[in-house]
């Protein structure tokens, strides 16, 4: 029996308990209980697509996102429902459930966050670097702010917004692994951002520290960030292939194929040869 009773209200908030301590698993169970208790329990199903997302079950949390935003009258589904569809890569979809958020809540700022991530996959850099600047601005100082106007204003050859954004994203992230030490979370996007600063080094060993810590069946999420095991891996080869350690690549190219035979990035990996060019055999 809940504390509370076998109430929907129960399940709910037993939901919500499982969620903010990372056990999403138990977390849907109780938010689909809850909805089986009373389907009118709106706050239930938006949470449940919110978990949904994070396990990376995107078509699913779509679908529960939707239904709760028609009845819910906070941006917050309308949101969520934009970074599914990105994650789906139905990127003119997302861009509107994005703007639908943004005339309930002009100044939303995971909402013009989430328009900049649009533009971004558009490489319609300056879009997104003006975007990004725009919610810096308006006092959402997060992680995935700052790591995306980096990389556009690296791409708008902006070097020295770049430069501090990327070290302001360092320090972000590295208080994330202070407070997470055991997560891969807080290596894998610290990585990230050395990879983009061209320090293949500090990625490199960032990525190893992450694999180290990553469950081989988890989809891990962070700062609307999404990665698996193999996003790890592909990262890592890659940064062994721009240091021309090629064996060492090679290596992980064959690790990223047994887990997915057809990788296109682990056949290349595999395929190099000491001198960093494809074999013959493999081309």
């Amino acid at each position: 029996m809940l504390f509370g009773g076998e109430t929907a209200q129960s399940y709910y908030e037993e939901g919500l308990t499982a969620a903010m301590k990372g056990d999403l698993p138990l977390a849907l169970a109780r938010f689909r209980r809850a909805l089986e208790l009373d389907v009118q329990l709106h706050n239930a199903r938006y949470q449940l697509g919110k978990c949904l997302l994070r396990m990376g079950q995107a078509g699913e949390a779509l679908e529960h996102l939707d239904k709760a935003s028609k009845y819910l009258m906070t941006t917050q589904p309308l949101v969520d429902a934009g970074y599914a569809l990105l994650l789906l890569n139905r990127v003119e979809e997302a861009r509107v459930r994005f703007s639908d958020a943004l005339q309930l809540k002009p100044e939303d700022a995971r909402a013009i966050l989430g328009l900049a991530r649009c533009a971004v996959v558009k490489e319609q850099w300056e879009t997104a670097m003006n975007l990004a600047q725009h919610v810096l601005q308006s006092g959402y100082v997060h992680f995935d702010t700052h790591f995306l106007l980096a990389r556009s204003a690296d791409n708008c050859k902006q070097q020295e917004i770049a430069a501090a954004n990327y070290e302001k994203a360092l320090e972000l992230m590295e208080r994330t692994i202070e407070a997470n030490p055991e997560q891969p979370s807080g290596y894998f996007l610290r990585g990230k951002v050395h990879f983009f600063q061209g320090n293949n080094k500090a990625a490199l060993e960032d990525f190893k520290a992450a694999l180290e810590k990553a469950d081989a069946n988890t989809h891990y999420a962070a700062y609307h960030e999404h990665f698996t095991i193999l996003d790890i891996l592909r990262m890592k080869g890659t940064c062994l292939e721009r240091q021309r350690l090629f064996d060492k690549a090679q290596k992980v190219g064959k690790r990223i194929l047994d887990l997915v035979p057809d990788d296109e990035m682990g056949k290349r990996l595999a395929a190099l040869n000491i001198s960093g060019k494809v074999g013959k055999d493999n081309a």
